[in-house]
Order: C-alpha cells, then structure tokens, then sequence
C-alpha cells in the first residue's frame, strides 16, 4: 500500500552481463565548448551472455555546431534509442523489460520538464473528503479525489523507446562576460519516451485499521477499476462491537496509468554556461509548450558538470 507494484517489481537480485559496440565519429574543434563540426555515435548493448537479464538495446546520436557571424554558435542535436527484451513476462499487465532498464527523459536532457518528468507513469489520487451536499451535516461528506498533486503518488515507468532533440543559439557577451566564462544561450528542446505494456492497475483500495478488544489489525478492502464508490470497512464481529471497539478507516486511493504516448513534448527557454573557478556551471529557464497529460514540469534546472 506504501509503493505501487511497478515498483516493487524492481526489487530483488539480478545479474547482467553485457556487451557492447560503439561506432563514433568525431571533428569537432573542442569537447568542452565546441563552435564548428559535427559528432555521431551508434551503440549495441547485448544483455545475456551470462547473467540473469537479457535484451538488447540501440541507441543514436548526432550533433552539429556552425559559426553563424560575431560569436554566435547555432547547434542542432538528435537521438534516439529502443530497447528489445528476450525475456518473457509471467504476469498480466507487466512489460518484459524491467524498470531498471527502460529509458527515461526529464531534467536535464529535455528542460522545462523535471526528472524523469516526461513518459508513462501511474499516479495513485487519494480519496479525501468533499462538501456535505445540502449543508446540513451532521453527515459525513462525500469521498472524491484529491485534485492536489502533491498529495498524489507519482511512480514513473519509462519506456522501450525515446528519441530527443535540440536546437541552441549561444549569444556572444562582451569582453569581461567572456573572461568570466559567461555564455548565455537560447534553445528549443523537443522529445518523449514511450512504448511499454499498459499494466494493470490496482483496484480502489482502502486501507484500515481494525480494533478489536484493543488489539490493532491492518487491512484493506478493494473495490473494481471504474467504481464511482469508495470501498466500505469490513464488518466488526459481535464481540468487538459489545465492546464498543470500532473500524479506523486510514487512506482509500484509486491508480490511473498516463503518459504512455510518443507525441513530442517541445519546451524553449534561455540558459547560461558559467565555467567557474569550481567547475562547469548551468542555469535554464525553460517553459513548456507542449505535454501530455501526467508529464512533470520545472522552471528552473541548475546543473553541474559538462555533457560530452
């Protein structure tokens, strides 16, 4: 009741032995802060020779970059990746590829989204109470879903596929910007990830606790996918209710699977490399233009490091 299956799924012990074959080509004029050429690479994990996981993964990727006049540097990139598992799933509603393995985008690949924020994913809504319908009480008022996210149970799934790519303008600063290693830039991202077997969700489910001669039972009761109605407490036996015992009802949640769709989510915003005395630094502010409904958004990204 505290995690959904998704993702205790993942849990247990597994081994993989993978091999793997990279093909890259590469001019351009620096790693670090490239202004002119282009670089591609095409990769081939295979899972399987040995272990306990098998499947085999592609992956693609290129990018160019062009001086455009005065310091300017225009770039375009793309990749792209699937993944095909060897393995067959025992269980409905459960996709062959495990969690750890399938592909997952959000902060900082696609900005303007959060970590991990893009793709499938089951929410878990809680029930909590409405508005008493006529005012009156002293009745209870009705379950309904929550409508707040940050009450929601958000458990991301990934996908068998994803593709992403870019387009970025560096803007040229003056002198003393330059020589702090202030390089400001506008981009537009644009990517999803996708593809995996729609599980199966687990049915309303209301958790409680049972007291009975002043011992505590926990359980719960589950009602089917579609309900318009919030499961009731099991019946107390006769000697609980002589004893003036009662049902303490805890939470009752209803899952909803959303996200799965290759539709590209597409995000501009403007961002600024600082390489400081401490490392490389970047701040983006990105917002969001197009997302499917489940998908996290985010503002602002600071990372560190330099993507190679």
């Amino acid at each position: 009741l505290l995690a959904g299956r998704y993702l205790c799924e993942a849990i247990g012990k597994r081994t993989s032995s993978i091999l793997g074959l990279s093909m890259i080509y590469d001019s351009l004029d620096n790693r670090a802060r490239p202004s002119r050429g282009r670089a591609m690479s095409v990769g081939v994990d295979v899972a399987g020779l040995g272990g306990s996981v098998k499947y085999a993964r592609l992956r693609g990727n290129a990018k160019q970059f062009w001086p455009v006049g005065k310091g300017f540097i225009f770039s375009v990139s793309g990749e792209a990746g699937a993944i095909k598992s060897f393995e067959s799933s025992s269980t409905l509603g459960r996709d062959s590829v495990r969690l750890t393995d399938r592909f997952y985008l959000g902060e900082p690949q696609i900005r303007g989204f959060d970590i991990r924020g893009v793709g499938p994913r089951v929410f878990r809504k809680p029930f909590v109470a409405g508005v008493d319908p006529d005012g009156t009480g002293p009745l209870p008022a009705p379950l309904i879903l929550s409508t707040d996210r940050n009450q929601w149970s958000d458990d991301a799934l990934g996908g068998k596929y994803y593709y992403l790519t870019r387009a970025e303008l560096e803007i040229p600063l003056g002198t003393g910007a330059k020589e702090l290693g202030l390089r400001p830039s506008v981009f537009v991202d644009a990517g999803a990830v996708f593809g995996i077997d729609s599980p199966t969700l687990q049915p309303i489910t209301l958790s409680y606790t049972q007291i009975c001669n002043g011992v505590g039972t926990q359980g719960y009761v589950t009602a089917p996918v579609g309900s318009t109605t919030v499961p009731s407490t099991p019946p107390l036996p006769a000697t609980c209710i002589a004893t003036g015992d009662a049902v303490v009802a805890g939470s009752a949640f209803q899952e909803f699977f959303v996200g799965n769709s290759a539709k590209p989510r597409l995000s501009i915003g403007i961002g600024v490399n600082w390489n400081s005395p401490f490392g490389p630094f970047r701040i983006d502010f990105a917002k969001a233009l197009l997302k499917q409904d489940g998908d996290d958004t985010k503002s602002f990204t600071f990372n560190v490091g330099t993507q190679f």
